[in-house]
């Protein structure tokens, strides 16, 4: 049998029986070895080193400690406050208020989880005070975390640009556009839904109370201003406008709004640790893996069949929708990117697509995949705070699942949504 065949098929086999995704990958790859008759692993483990061993990967661990360390400081409240003197008016306010809530943690923490996690943990209670019920919240909470993989910073447009061997700043300003498309799609769902179930403003509109929330808000803000215009600018790698953003947050927690504390930091570092290593471990395997498949010319051999289909731009690329779709179902989206990027990407690129517009339009699928079920880890985060069942949600998931579908498919159609920004910026 093709090892190609072997390698996916044990793959499939240990993700159904519940392995986790790193040691399904692992496992696969041992398999391959065997059916290769391959008598030594020395290649083998030199390739996970070396897929781990990069500058631009020690990114991860400083985004996820900024997200962490401002969820702990205070400065997530902040920005939901903020964000409600934005959009309270409208009606069912504090909806919007969420939605809008998210877009700022996505330019602070670059993790959905990390935000569905923030976010759930202080505006699902508020909102079913508030008498929006449990289920409601808890779906949009959900739906409006993806933003954070989508607003830069993003640790999954940081994986894809390691994978595709493409600027991270690039992928960086192009998601601004999709970005505000789609927090503005899921304020316009959420206050269709509002206004057919009653749900009133949380706040009228005033400048004054926005100059009052802002001006506590707007110190928070600064972080992705810190590290998008040192990207821009030139001034900083990512992996160091990571690191300021992480000293920054740090002395905003401590110094200026002081409710973090020195003997925090500990669990901070652990936790984030603990994430980090989740994600290095996926990455590692996925080296192995990649490894595996290239000795045996399974990514040229399938750039060379899908050139050879003769398929227009957009309907390869909404093929590649179709199987990120799939994908998000059983997988977290930097698995996803790492196990398909160094397969699909010269694919892309012999095409004649555009890299950066296909990166975009494939890393919010994936964010539509962190909804759907089996594996949708955004409801799983939720139901973690609330204590319902996945199913429990599913209606109430499924306008904005509808939504981010759309957007996914304006994102693919009209690709000056992603480029207009960036060429703005240079």
């Amino acid at each position: 049998m093709d090892v190609g065949i072997v390698l996916f098929v044990a793959f499939c086999i240990l993700l159904v029986l519940n392995v986790p995704v790193a040691f399904s990958l692992m496992g696969a790859t041992v398999v391959g070895l065997v059916a290769m008759d391959m008598d030594t692993l020395v290649p083998v483990l030199m390739k996970m080193f070396s897929g781990a061993n990069s500058w631009l990967l020690l990114a991860i661990p400083f985004f996820i400690m900024t997200g962490s360390i401002m969820e702990k400081g205070g400065v997530t409240h902040r920005l939901i406050d903020f964000a409600d003197s934005l959009v309270g008016f409208l009606p069912g306010g504090l909806a919007a208020a969420n939605i809008v809530a998210n877009m700022f943690m996505g330019g602070v923490s670059g993790s959905a989880i990390a935000d569905a996690s923030a976010i759930g943990s202080l505006m699902i209670p508020a909102m079913e005070k508030k008498g929006y019920g449990i289920k409601y919240p808890s779906a949009l909470t959900a739906s409006a975390a993806p933003l954070g993989i989508i607003i830069p910073p993003s640790i999954p447009m940081i994986l894809w640009g390691f994978c595709a061997g493409l600027s991270v700043g690039d992928l960086f300003m192009a998601g601004f556009g999709p970005g505000l498309l789609i927090g503005g799609s899921l304020i316009m769902t959420s206050t269709v839904i509002s206004v057919r179930r009653g749900y009133k403003s949380s706040l009228g509109f005033s400048p004054k109370i926005i100059y009052t929330k802002g001006r506590d808000g707007f110190l928070a803000l600064l972080s992705p201003v810190i590290i998008i215009g040192g990207i821009i600018s030139g001034i900083a790698t990512p992996t160091e406008a990571a690191v300021l953003a992480m000293l920054y947050s740090l002395f905003l927690s401590i110094f200026v709004y002081k409710e973090l504390k020195w003997r925090q930091l500990p669990k901070i570092i652990v936790d984030s640790g603990r994430m980090t290593a989740t994600v290095m471990m996926v990455i590692a395997c996925a080296s192995a893996f990649s490894y595996i498949l290239t000795i045996n010319n399974i990514p040229e051999s399938l750039s060379n069949f899908f050139v050879s289909l003769n398929l227009s731009k957009n309907l390869l690329l909404l093929g590649f929708v179709g199987l990120y779709i799939i994908l998000g179902m059983f997988l977290d989206a930097n698995a996803a990117i790492i196990l398909t990027v160094p397969i699909i990407a010269p694919v892309i690129v012999a095409a004649g697509i555009d890299p950066i517009v296909a990166s975009i339009v494939l890393i919010a699928t994936l964010g539509l995949g962190l909804l759907t079920p089996p594996v949708g880890l955004c409801v799983y985060v939720v139901c973690g705070l609330t204590g319902m069942k996945f199913d429990d949600l599913l209606a109430e998931l499924l306008p904005f699942m509808v939504t981010l579908a759309i957007d996914v498919l304006l994102l693919l159609f009209l690709p000056q949504i992603i480029t207009t920004i960036p060429i703005l910026l240079k």
